[in-house]
């Protein structure tokens, strides 16, 4: 089976696309920021946010948040973001959680970000 790609057109001014597809896979990248490129402030907006990206990235290819297989979650400063994050976490996410990964970075692409996504998830054949 060979793969098939598929990139939906990047948001405006973006320096790569925020989801690609290859074959029923989605590989999407996102940060906490709104449609018209204003960064959430704290580390709860962050976080709503931040998976409002991701669902609708994920709507863009038909699929949602319950065909996500793993997620990469990059925080700044673990000790008081991670807490906040989780609760936010648990109550999108509900019992379709997915093999997660909480990784502590010292900086994100921009000064006051204090979360990023990055998930692979499967995409639904289409009817």
């Amino acid at each position: 089976m060979s793969a098939v790609l598929r990139v939906p057109e990047p948001t405006a001014g973006a320096l790569s696309a925020d989801v690609t597809v290859i074959g029923e896979t989605a590989y999407v990248t996102v940060i906490p920021v709104d449609d018209s490129g204003v960064l959430a402030e704290g580390i709860e907006a962050q976080s709503e946010l931040v998976i409002d990206s991701l669902e609708t990235e994920l709507e863009r290819v038909g699929a949602g948040l319950g065909d996500i297989a793993h997620l990469t979650i990059y925080l700044r400063d673990l000790s008081t973001t991670r807490a906040v994050f989780n609760e936010v976490y648990a109550r999108r996410f509900g019992a379709a959680v997915p093999v997660r990964c909480a990784v502590g970075v010292a900086e994100l692409a921009r000064p006051s970000m204090l979360v990023e996504l990055t998930a692979i998830a499967a995409v639904p054949a289409a009817a």
